[in-house]
């Protein structure tokens, strides 16, 4: 367990600055960056699809998955919808003309949901990130928010795991994540509400103190969501991690699940109600 928690340490420490740096840049970094963790991630959720015999064809998959980022990061909402539309589109023509009626429902909305999961909700950080263009506020501002969304995730993450290892008494969802605990979850959610406090009282001092605790709880609980709803994918398809990419960590979808959930609600919070 020392071991474990000495490599993860090591991972967060060589990966965390570099991606903090990239979110502040903005711009086409940070894009790059968003559209490589969407392939990697749309490749760990194609694994897990064939290990329940969902056969997807890979690289319309992945196109579609690029194509869904790089449209967020002109800030066009129906954009994403159109693009989204033409990946089930797409998904039917290929069901009907090559596999015929053979899980015909399976596999289509299996490519849609994958559409949805993954590129879609990671395409949210990349709309976040841009959101100053659209409101006319300091282009800085957007990376701030990124890494605000950051914090809140990672000091969630690292009291939960801290609080709910040594004290977890009461199971949350011994179904999905049997390790997971109520205390687990009030910790992580106090981790959040902590990160707020201490963005306020540093690098986001202009935003309201209230806001910040508001979106705390948000990141917290939906962050949490997004972590079970993961977990109950691995625990179908009999996997501990969704990949093996990041030692002590997992995979890219076991890293960013909660985050994925989370950056959804934060970017409509902040437009239309911060900056509505």
């Amino acid at each position: 367990m020392k071991n474990n928690l000495l490599i993860r340490v090591l991972i967060a420490i060589l990966f965390g600055p570099p991606l903090l740096i990239l979110a502040y840049l903005g711009k086409l970094y940070f894009l790059i960056l968003v559209l490589f963790l969407t392939l990697l991630g749309l490749l760990e959720l194609n694994h897990i699809f064939k290990i329940k015999g969902i056969d997807l064809p890979k690289v319309p998959l992945l196109a579609f998955g690029l194509l869904i980022g790089a449209v967020s990061y002109f800030g066009a909402p129906y954009g994403l919808l159109l693009v989204i539309f033409l990946s089930l589109l797409y998904a039917v023509s290929f069901q009907i003309v090559v596999r015929g009626t053979d899980k015909a429902v399976l596999n289509i909305s299996s490519f849609t949901f994958g559409m949805i999961y993954v590129p879609l909700l990671f395409s949210f950080l990349v709309l976040i990130r841009e959101l100053p263009r659209a409101v006319n506020i300091d282009y800085r501002v957007g990376g701030l928010w990124i890494i605000f969304i950051l914090f809140c995730v990672w000091l969630s993450d690292t009291l939960a795991y801290f609080i709910g290892s040594p004290l977890g008494r009461h199971k949350l969802c011994p179904r999905i994540s049997p390790h997971k605990s109520v205390e687990g979850f009030l910790g992580g959610l106090s981790g959040s509400v902590i990160a707020a406090i201490i963005s306020h009282y540093t690098f986001l001092n202009f935003v309201s103190l209230l806001h910040l605790l508001i979106l705390s709880i948000i990141i917290g609980m939906v962050g949490l969501l997004g972590d079970l709803v993961e977990s109950s994918f691995k625990r179908e398809a009999n996997l501990k991690d969704s990949s093996s990419i990041l030692p002590g960590h997992g995979g890219i979808l076991d890293r960013f699940d909660s985050l994925l959930f989370a950056a959804p609600p934060v970017y409509f919070y902040l437009k239309f109600i911060i900056y509505g």
